[in-house]
């Protein structure tokens, strides 16, 4: 039986400072990588900067405060108030700051592209007044991206949201429109809250705050006597605008009932793309089912802090980062070209000492003094 038996400390050191130097030669070849959609994630994080910058210079002046300096002016803006008369139901600041960082519209580019959308597609949007930092993303991403949108927004919002009577989310998107930021408007919207009607929590005076807004928004305002017969109306207003099944997408942002139709069913879909839907019990069915069932991809914002999680972007974070710092704009990687060359010496080191052994050593029978032995 052969055994090796080269003991020499001259070819161990040789093998040793070799095989350490081809290691930190791999090590070193980190290489940064930017994803093909590099530039269009950075245009929306910018567009999304631009447009709260509109809406906080649009929005300070009417309040007659000046906060610059002192206090952060998107409690102002675009956290809204804890409680108001169009607050239809509790929410976390946390996830609410998390969809303020603009990098986040950068994520949504990624997320668009993967339910396969392009430059001219149409694609179907549901929001509502509850996270406007992500409605904001969202716009910024089709924006970047050229997405025609037909949009349906549930007006209502849940604490630290678009939730002042005077400034909502339909208020918010006219001025980004008048101010030519954004082309997406709502075509279509509703209460929100429980049932898409605004439950028990909204009065009688948030539904007539939330009909005005819509007014003098100029946007039809759907309030029918159910919320099965407010998620048919939205579909039949898409309709019209469109065949189901020629949207390239629906787009949900938030829990609105009338998109979900249960709020467990938030939770039950992936926040992401999905091309289709799991095949769980669900509660009930929303929109986003029925587009679905037209084989209709689904893109669901939902899960806000796990998104800015898995795209490396900071939870609850204020002052807000800076535009194009991140793993969602670029990673690092070994290349793999030195890698392989690497491991091919390594190999090859190997192959040229056993050589080198059976050369000086002859096949030896079992019983031979161990002192020769490695």
């Amino acid at each position: 039986m052969y055994r090796p038996t080269i003991k020499s400390d001259v070819w161990l050191g040789l093998m040793t400072v070799s095989f350490l130097a081809l290691y930190f030669w791999s090590e070193k070849s980190l290489v940064t990588v930017r994803p093909p959609d590099y530039q269009q994630r950075l245009n929306a994080a910018n567009t999304m900067v631009k447009a709260m910058e509109t809406l906080e210079n649009y929005r300070l002046p009417a309040l007659n405060l000046n906060v610059k300096g002192a206090n952060d002016p998107l409690v102002y803006t675009l956290l809204g108030e804890k409680d108001s008369p169009i607050t239809t139901d509790e929410g976390n600041i946390d996830d609410k700051i998390t969809a303020l960082n603009p990098n986040f519209a950068a994520a949504i580019v990624d997320i668009l592209s993967q339910a396969n959308v392009h430059a001219g597609d149409t694609v179907a949007v549901l929001l509502t007044g509850s996270m406007p930092g992500a409605n904001l993303a969202l716009y910024s991403a089709m924006n970047s991206l050229k997405l025609h949108a037909v949009v349906i927004t549930s007006v209502g919002s849940s604490w630290w949201g678009a939730n002042s009577p005077d400034f909502t989310w339909l208020d918010m998107e006219r001025v980004l429109a008048e101010k030519g930021v954004f082309p997406f408007r709502s075509v279509a919207a509703s209460l929100g809250g429980s049932d898409d009607l605004g439950g028990l929590r909204l009065s009688t005076h948030g539904r007539d705050l939330i009909a005005e807004a819509a007014d003098r928004n100029q946007v039809t305002l759907i309030r029918q006597e159910s919320l099965a017969e407010n998620i048919k109306a939205r579909m039949e207003i898409f309709q019209r605008m469109l065949p189901i099944d020629h949207y390239t997408a629906v787009i949900n942002v938030g829990g609105g009932l009338a998109a979900l139709g249960h709020r467990e069913n938030g939770p039950l879909i992936p926040s992401g793309s999905n091309v289709r839907l799991p095949s769980v019990n669900y509660p009930a069915r929303g929109a986003v089912h029925y587009f679905n069932d037209e084989g209709v991809p689904v893109v669901h914002i939902h899960d806000v802090p796990q998104i800015a999680q898995d795209y490396g972007l900071p939870v609850s974070h204020l002052p807000l980062p800076k535009v194009g710092v991140g793993r969602v704009y670029q990673h690092e990687r070994y290349n793999l070209t030195v890698a392989s060359i690497a491991v091919i010496l390594m190999l090859a080191i190997l192959v040229v000492v056993k050589i080198l052994d059976r050369r000086q050593y002859k096949w030896k029978e079992e019983g031979v003094d161990p002192d020769t032995l490695v």
